[in-house]
């Protein structure tokens, strides 16, 4: 029984799989950008579907495995498919909370080597000894591409789409734009632009604190009904129940149920995040 509901579950995913690629591929630069503002910038896509793939079928057969009802083994495969997205998103966000707080120090270490008389490619490969190590490869990659003789613009834009971060946007258009342009002004527009990142860091900071117990709530709003159920479905009356059809429907019902209101609960605990729009000029 617990084969067949497991290749149940694998036929289900497949064919959610094949009917979402036609929409799927009109989206795969909305796609491509999330997944590089993830950090995964340099991972096919190809790899992340067969990744999430794969997690889906081993979580299905666990769940399978814990909660032995029919009903359950979708939804097992949807919930593989599920966390590792979430996983990912936290990731993303965890991964822009970071770079908003070093940013500010980043463009201060680089208005000052401006302001000392460096070229304006010199301040910011000099500005390497300021960023995170998991910043460093997207530096050394900046060095590289000058070294070798490259444009100084396709290797800023580079910089830029390794990053994948809306303030790396803001602060590479602006040295993009004074480079092409002249930008005496431009030590004064990364002051102004360090203390705005500096601002938006602070008021975002003090809104999640108060929100917390929002994403928390949430959280154990979606596991505890399932540990109740596996619970219940330890003994063979209830699995029985469970089981039947009308047992069934309840099971579908609650998981949509839980998905909604995990969904508003987030968007209530979470603030909007800054829209990547000077993305024109990366190469893909």
């Amino acid at each position: 029984m617990g084969l067949d509901l497991v290749l149940c579950g694998i036929g289900l995913g497949v064919g959610l799989f094949l009917l979402l690629v036609p929409r799927t591929v009109h989206r795969l630069p909305r796609l491509r950008q999330w997944c590089d503002e993830a950090g995964l910038a340099g991972v096919p896509l190809t790899i992340v579907g067969i990744v999430l793939g794969t997690v889906s079928v081993i979580v299905a057969t666990v769940v399978t495995a814990i909660i032995p009802i029919p009903a359950v083994t979708p939804l097992g495969v949807a919930l593989g498919l599920g966390v590792p997205l979430i996983a990912l998103s936290s990731v993303r966000d965890s991964r822009r909370r970071r770079a908003r707080a070093l940013w500010p120090d980043v463009i201060d270490s680089i208005r000052v080597s401006l302001r000392s008389g460096s070229t304006l490619l010199e301040s910011v490969s000099a500005a390497a000894t300021m960023v995170p190590s998991e910043w460093r490869p997207a530096w050394d990659g900046l060095e590289s591409d000058l070294r070798r003789g490259s444009d100084a613009e396709s290797a800023l834009r580079r910089l830029q789409h390794v990053l994948a971060d809306p303030t790396a946007d803001r602060v590479v258009e602006s040295l993009a734009v004074a480079r092409e342009f002249g930008g005496t002004e431009l030590p004064a527009v990364l002051f102004e632009l360090a203390r705005s990142v500096r601002k938006e860091q602070g008021i975002r900071d003090e809104a999640r604190t108060r929100q917390s117990w929002v994403r928390h709530a949430a959280t154990l709003g979606v596991i505890a009904p399932w540990v109740v159920l596996a619970l219940l479905a330890s003994r063979p009356e209830n699995r029985d129940a469970y089981a039947s059809s009308s047992g069934s429907v309840l099971i579908v019902a609650s998981a949509g149920a839980t998905v909604v209101a995990y969904f508003v609960m987030t968007a209530l605990g979470s603030l909007r995040e800054p829209r990547r729009w000077l993305t024109g000029g990366i190469d893909g």
